[in-house]
């Protein structure tokens, strides 16, 4: 049996981007779509789990209106802002097939603070599949689909809504 040995680094830096795809809101009529771009830098435990810090750049938009209105007229209004999320990225792959392909379970957890006036601000939670293309090259493929619940403060109807969409993103790893 022959081994390619290549050295792998202990740290991992991560560009994503993708397509946020709206879910239908308990309350709410109407879904928010846009899309998303995500930087993570973090450490790599020795293959077996990929655990960093996230900053990224979402952007939601859409039409919604309230579902059960008090006075039985429902207002439709648009939803356009931005999100700045800060977060904790884990990824813990558990299946190696092929010579370089890797799959596995990723999680974020973090907070969009309210850094102007289009951005939201709240807490987000996601969770998924990702696929790596593990090269002997530097730098590695990777998609993910991730479903991810936010927590929104900016619209008319109270102080905070929540929404969920299908996050879709590819990017590279280098580690």
């Amino acid at each position: 049996m022959i081994s390619f040995g290549f050295s792998q680094s202990s740290y991992y830096t991560q560009f994503q981007g993708g397509g946020n795809i709206g879910v239908s809101n308990p309350k709410y009529q109407g879904t928010f779509n846009g899309y998303s771009l995500h930087f993570i830098f973090g450490k790599n435990f020795n293959e077996k789990a990929f655990i960093g810090l996230g900053l990224g750049n979402e952007t939601l938009k859409g039409d919604y209106s309230e579902n059960e209105n008090q006075g039985g007229e429902s207002k439709k209004l648009k939803y356009d802002r931005n999100l700045f999320p800060i977060f904790i990225d884990a990824r813990f792959p558990f299946k190696d097939f092929a010579e370089a392909s890797r799959i596995g379970v990723v999680a974020n957890a973090g907070y969009a603070p309210s850094i102007g006036p289009v951005y939201d601000k709240g807490f987000l939670g996601k969770v998924g599949l990702f696929y790596l293309f593990d090269s002997l090259n530097k730098t590695k493929f990777t998609i993910s689909a991730t479903y991810v619940y936010q927590q929104l403060h900016g619209n008319y109807y109270g102080p905070t809504f929540y929404h969920q969409h299908i996050n879709l993103s590819a990017g590279i790893m280098l580690k």
